[in-house]
């Protein structure tokens, strides 16, 4: 619930430091006093739009923080700990927004700077708002269907409709799209072919080209190969054409000079190893070296067949404009296509089926969800109607009417339309006909306190909504804010003696001025101060003992 409000620099506000209890509280004061300003800085930490104008003149910024009980919402308590937003104290938790003069505004849970999105979540789970002029919304038909639902407590079984609405949707747009594509591929499925013909009368192969430009290589210089072979194997092992000395010889000749005197010097066995190993590295050289151009041929036949070989491959890359050595990848990605373009009717087939199995699903979530409003509806029309009656409206009935959507939808597969009469003998007609002002604030107050009843939020706010009505009318409306109250926190914004007599607590707001400055206060009332409040909405600005006598009548019997 909620357990403390902080306002800095708020409109008419400068420092205000307002405790809340639990049950039932009321909240008066003069016009222009300032009532709505509170409900201004509570809607800023759950998340509603910021405005610069509500930073009070001369100030900075604006600073709201709200502390919330958690110890009786473990639920809550666990998304914060979801959300790495948890408090060191997990039963407390505090939405801070601070507006500075600029403009510019800031979201924090338990201290953490958050997005103004994750601020809005967690407000969900913690307060409501009904407001005086709520029932302006309640002429549209979404928010009429929202109201059932929040009543029937059905958004989890709308939430799983939505989801498998999206499902359905998203696979009967991606079947009409190839379906689209279909009638367009013939002339794709022809150029395809023609590609492929191409790609399979040259044969592309892996690394062809790579070994093909290699051996081109060798080939057109097979003669300097050979050539330059021949020279470096004479050079190591000699040659009988040339007797010039070979570098083997040479070697072999020094380790023979030194092994002749070894004896004398044992410390020349190292080199003498070393040269040992020389020569072996020498004429292992040499023998590769051999190797190497025995295999080298002079072939102009090879050579002009690897040349028309490589110009074929570069043409046919040149044409797609790709490097030789991607050919064959090219090849694959045209066939790819074309086996998809050709088995299209398989896959159409599949998705058709994937499509109709997915309307199948969405139907039964949506039939199931219709069947639940049903039920819920029934429930709902005999609580607003048991409502109306005792708000005024003696002959008062409340019906639900359902129609098919022309159309599925991700709401389900429900139009309703909230049907009314306030008189004998009249119809039922739609809600947006009802003429009086005064009847659809009751109406409208018989429907919110209704849908509070099985609400599941903690905290209930109802800003006038009480306005339009009065009398032994307002008095019921207090014994029913009082009657919620018993189960959860209740916090009316009233201009009705009636209702604010009912209320477990009552808080003034008081407008005060210095002839320089002005500024709200809120204020708890003691019994006597609220016998005087209530005196004062009773009789305005003068007020008799008859009228005090008649206020503390009223709150004895309210609090009876």
């Amino acid at each position: 619930m909620l357990k403390h409000l902080h306002i800095k620099n708020l409109a008419l506000i400068e420092d205000l430091q307002l405790p809340f209890a639990p049950g039932f509280t009321t909240l008066t004061g003069e016009t222009g006093a300032g009532k709505s300003i509170l409900l201004d800085a509570l809607g800023l930490t759950l998340g509603n739009r910021a405005d610069a104008s509500l930073v009070r003149h001369g100030a900075k910024k604006a600073d709201i923080t709200a502390e919330y009980d958690l110890s009786q919402l473990p639920i809550v308590q666990n998304w914060l700990e979801e959300q790495d937003l948890e408090n060191d104290e997990p039963d407390q938790c505090l939405m801070r927004r601070t507006v500075t003069a600029e403009g510019r505004s800031k979201a924090y849970i338990n201290g953490i700077a958050v997005p103004l999105a994750q601020l809005k979540a967690l407000a969900d789970q913690l307060i409501d708002i009904h407001g005086q002029h709520e029932h302006q919304s309640l002429m549209k038909p979404q928010q009429q269907l929202k109201l059932l639902d929040a009543y029937g407590q059905l958004q989890t079984q709308q939430a799983t409709v939505a989801q498998h609405f999206k499902v359905w949707q998203t696979l009967k747009q991606q079947l009409e799209t190839q379906q689209a594509a279909q009638s367009d591929q013939q002339s794709r499925l022809e150029l395809l072919q023609f590609q492929l013909n191409e790609f399979e009368k040259v044969a592309p192969q892996e690394n062809e080209f790579t070994e093909l430009a290699e051996e081109q290589t060798t080939l057109s210089h097979a003669n300097e190969i050979l050539t330059a072979s021949e020279t470096a194997y004479a050079a190591i092992e000699g040659s009988e054409y040339d007797h010039a000395p070979a570098a083997a010889t040479q070697v072999q000749t020094a380790i023979e000079a030194l092994e002749q005197i070894a004896d004398y010097q044992p410390a020349l066995q190292t080199q003498i190893e070393q040269l040992n190993q020389s020569l072996i590295e020498l004429q292992e050289t040499a023998a590769d070296i051999r190797h190497f151009s025995q295999n080298i041929e002079l072939d102009p036949a090879r050579l002009q067949e690897v040349e028309e070989r490589l110009a074929e491959l570069h043409g046919l890359a040149k044409k797609y404009l790709i490097e030789p050595e991607a050919l064959l990848e090219k090849q694959q990605q045209i066939e790819a296509e074309l086996h998809s373009i050709t088995h299209a009717d398989e896959s159409l087939e599949q998705l058709q089926q994937a499509v109709d199995e997915a309307e199948e699903t969405y139907m039964q979530a949506a039939l199931s969800l219709s069947q639940s409003r049903q039920v819920a509806a029934e429930q709902l029309a005999q609580a607003v109607t048991q409502s109306m009656q005792t708000l005024g409206m003696p002959n008062g009935q409340f019906a639900i009417e359902f129609q098919p959507l022309d159309t599925p939808a991700a709401s389900g597969l429900d139009k309703i339309s909230f049907q009314v009469t306030a008189n004998p003998g009249q119809p039922l007609q739609p809600l947006t006909k009802v003429a009086s002002g005064g009847e659809l604030s009751r109406i409208s107050l018989s429907i919110q306190v209704a849908t509070a009843e099985v609400a599941s939020l903690p905290t209930l706010i109802f800003d006038e909504v009480d306005v339009g009505i009065g009398g032994g009318i307002a008095e019921v409306v207090g014994q029913k804010m009082q009657q919620l109250g018993q189960n959860r926190q209740i916090l009316s914004i009233t201009h009705l003696p009636q209702v604010a007599a009912h209320g477990h607590q009552h808080l003034q707001v008081q407008k005060q001025t210095d002839g320089q400055t002005t500024t709200t206060q809120v204020k708890l009332l003691t019994p006597k101060e609220r016998i005087e409040e209530l005196a004062r909405m009773l009789g305005g600005m003068k007020i008799t003992q008859q009228t005090r006598k008649h206020a503390e009548e009223m709150l004895q019997n309210a609090q009876a």
